[in-house]
């Protein structure tokens, strides 16, 4: 990133916020909203041993109300991660280790989706839980590393036969997944140039009510959509046989 950029970014942060606490002004917080509002919902309630899977900078861990240890898994190292791991190899931890397996917005980005549930379902003790969610509607991201969508009847196939289903729910609707591809399309069509980025850089202000505005519209249609058809992510709690 360069220095400009830098500049930019950390001013965007202080007056959006950053994941999983954005205000209503961020360009994702249409793609977040019930994601965060469900997560924070169940982590308060969770107890015991948690893995975090894809933990990034462990965002949620001041969520978990009762956690014993907390341990963060990642393919890349970083500040929050606790053991790295290539993704495509068992990872290095004993059977039957944890209580709740936490992993948000990860299984799109798994080239061997095989591997990574059987590895959830080896690291979990009976009768431990597992939180995941995933997108349904949402632009390609975090290319080439992108290879999947998981509608909820999909999300159901995959954990039926070991686990027993707790909640399955579907996140958003029309109108936050229209808003979130619009928002997203124009941060990534504005950051194509050094000559857009700088112009978006000097309309922060506009840029900001315009996202306010697609996400005010986006939460209006989302109470307004019966479908059900149109939601952006889905998540899923199952306990372990």
């Amino acid at each position: 990133m360069s220095f400009l950029g830098s500049i930019y970014q950390r001013a965007y942060d202080a007056v959006c916020g950053r994941p999983p606490n954005l205000m209503p002004w961020h360009f994702q917080w249409l793609g977040g909203k019930d994601l965060y509002h469900d997560l924070r919902r169940l982590l308060g309630g969770m107890r015991g041993d948690v893995l975090d899977v894809g933990c990034g900078t462990k965002p949620y861990r001041s969520w978990f109300g009762g956690a014993g240890s907390y341990v963060g898994l990642d393919v890349e190292a970083g500040d929050g991660v606790d053991i790295v791991t290539s993704g495509n190899e068992p990872w290095p931890l004993a059977d039957s280790t944890f209580d709740v397996v936490l992993c948000t917005q990860v299984l799109e980005h798994v080239s061997d989706l095989e591997l990574v549930l059987g590895e959830i379902r080896r690291v979990l003790r009976p009768g431990g839980r597992v939180i995941v969610s995933v997108p349904f509607i949402f632009n390609e991201h975090g290319a080439p590393h992108d290879y999947r969508r998981v509608s909820i009847y999909g999300a159901r196939g995959l954990f039926e036969r070991d686990y027993e289903i707790e909640e399955l729910t579907q996140q958003g609707g029309a109108g936050s997944s229209t808003g979130q591809l619009l928002l997203n399309w124009v941060e990534l069509q504005t950051n194509r140039t050094g000559v857009t980025r700088l112009l978006k850089g000097i309309l922060l202000p506009l840029w900001l009510l315009f996202s306010g505005i697609v996400n005010l519209a986006g939460w209006i249609v989302d109470m307004l959509d019966g479908t059900g058809d149109f939601y952006g992510n889905v998540m899923i709690v199952a306990r372990k046989k």
